[in-house]
C-alpha cells in the first residue's frame, strides 16, 4: 500500500480537528497586494519545518516537536480539505532541523539533524531510518535533500566538529560521503537542486569570509564558483549567503535567494555571469540569531520567483510580477521571532508556506492564491490616489 493510500484509508476512519481561517495580510510596502492567503492549523507544535507538494497536489511536511524530541511527518491530501494527518517517526531526540523531498513516485524522503545526520524514507510499504556518514563528527544547522530521477537520495549538511560542508549519495545501499569545502566554516546554510541529468548543485554560505558560493557536479567532477563576496566598504551588505535557497530555471540556470546583513537578495546566473539584486532592504539585524536567516525560493509556471522569508518585521512573501518586486507581510514578528518557514508551489501556482506561529508555537500552513484582477486593479487605484 502506498503512503497516500494508507493515509486516505485513515482519513475515512477519523475526522480532523484542524480548522481553516483567514490569513491577515499586512502591507510591507506601497505595492498593491495581489495574493490572498488563508491559514490552516497543522499541529499544536512544530519547528524547523520543510514542505513539498507532489504531482497530484498532496502536501508533505517534516518538522520537529520539542516536547518529547520528536521528528514528525504530516500529510494533507489534495481536494481542498484542510485535514492534516501526522505521525511520529522518532522521539527522544535533541534539537534538530529537517528537510523533505519527494521521489518520482511521490514518496517522501527526509533528512534531520539531531547532532548526527539522519535519513528517513517511505518505500511504499513502511518507513525506514538510518544514520548517514556515522562517526564523522557532530553536525548542526540546516540539511538539504533531493532524490535523483533514478531514485538515489542525496543530502548536504554542515559538519560542526570538522567545519566541513558534507555531501552524501546513497548508491547500491551504501552512503558515499565526501567534503565539498573545508576552508574556514563553509556550509552552515546550504541548499541543493538537481539538473536535468540528476547532477547536484549546492549553494552554500562561507564563514567567516562572508561569501556565497555554488558547488556543481557535472557527472565526473565537482567545481566551485563565487556568487557574492564580502565587501569591507560601508553599505555593501557585510556577510553574504545566509539562509540561502537554490532552484534551477527551465534552462537549468541557478537562481539563489539569500541574505546579507542589510537585505534579502536574489542572484541569477545569466549569460555566464551572476546578476545580483536586492529584493527587499531589511531593518538592522542587531543580535539576531542564526535561525532567523531562512528563505524559501520557488518558481511559478511563468518562471517568476517567489520567496518566503522572515525578518525583524515578520513573515514575508516577495515575488517578481514580471516588472518589479512586490512584497507583503503575512504575520508580524513578536519580539525576536523564529518562524522556521518553508515554501513550495503546486502545478496550479498555489503557494504553501509552513511556519511556526510565534504566539503559541503551533505549526501552521499559509495557502496563497493570486487575487482576482479586479481586486488588484482596485488596490493599484487606491495606491495611486494617496
Amino acid at each position: 500500500m502506498s503512503l497516500v493510500s494508507w493515509i486516505e484509508c485513515m482519513a475515512r476512519r477519523k475526522t480532523s480537528r484542524l480548522v481553516l481561517g483567514a490569513f491577515l495580510l499586512l502591507p510591507a510596502s506601497a505595492h498593491a497586494q495581489t495574493w490572498n492567503w488563508k491559514v490552516e492549523d497543522v499541529d499544536l507544535a512544530g519547528m524547523g519545518s520543510s514542505i513539498a507538494a507532489d504531482q497530484d497536489g498532496n502536501l508533505h511536511v517534516s518538522y520537529y516537536v520539542p516536547q518529547g524530541g520528536q521528528i514528525k511527518y504530516g500529510f494533507r491530501p489534495v481536494g481542498g480539505s484542510s485535514k492534516w494527518f501526522t505521525m511520529v517517526l522518532e522521539h527522544n531526540l535533541g534539537v534538530l532541523e529537517t528537510g523533505i523531498t519527494l521521489d518520482t513516485a511521490g514518496n517522501p524522503h527526509i533528512c534531520y539533524t539531531p547532532r548526527i545526520m539522519m535519513y528517513a524514507h517511505w518505500d511504499g510499504h513502511k518507513w525506514s531510518k538510518q544514520e548517514v556518514d556515522p562517526g564523522s563528527g557532530l553536525i548542526a544547522y540546516i540539511c538539504s535533500i533531493k532524490v535523483s530521477p533514478d531514485g538515489k537520495p542525496m543530502i548536504t549538511w554542515y559538519l560542526e566538529s570538522g567545519t566541513f560542508l558534507r555531501y552524501a549519495i546513497l548508491q547500491d545501499g551504501l552512503w558515499v560521503a565526501r567534503s565539498l569545502d573545508g576552508e574556514s566554516l563553509p556550509g552552515k546554510w546550504s541548499s541543493m537542486a538537481l539538473d536535468a541529468k540528476g547532477n547536484p548543485k549546492v549553494a552554500y554560505s562561507h564563514f567567516p569570509l562572508g561569501q556565497l558560493k555554488l558547488a556543481s557536479f557535472d557527472g565526473k567532477n565537482w567545481s566551485t564558483q563565487m556568487v557574492d563576496a564580502f565587501d569591507p566598504m560601508p553599505n555593501t551588505g557585510g556577510q553574504k549567503g545566509m539562509g540561502n535557497s537554490l532552484v534551477l530555471d527551465a534552462h537549468g540556470n541557478p537562481i539563489i535567494s539569500y541574505y546579507d546583513e542589510e537585505s534579502l537578495k536574489l542572484a541569477r546566473y545569466v549569460d555566464g555571469k551572476w546578476k545580483k539584486e536586492v529584493v527587499e532592504s531589511l531593518p538592522p539585524f542587531g543580535k539576531w540569531g542564526w535561525k532567523s536567516f531562512r528563505s524559501s525560493l520557488v518558481l511559478d509556471s511563468k518562471g517568476n520567483p517567489h520567496v518566503g522569508f522572515e525578518s525583524l518585521q515578520g513573515l514575508e512573501h516577495a515575488w517578481w510580477d514580471g516588472k518589479q518586486w512586490r512584497t507583503q507581510i503575512l504575520a508580524r514578528a513578536l519580539g525576536i521571532t523564529y518562524f522556521d518557514n518553508s515554501m513550495t508551489i503546486d502545478k496550479d501556482d498555489t503557494l504553501y508556506m509552513t511556519y511556526r506561529d510565534p504566539a503559541d508555537g503551533s505549526l501552521r500552513l499559509a495557502v496563497g492564491r493570486t487575487a482576482p484582477a479586479a481586486e488588484t486593479a482596485q488596490a493599484d487605484k487606491l495606491k495611486s490616489s494617496h
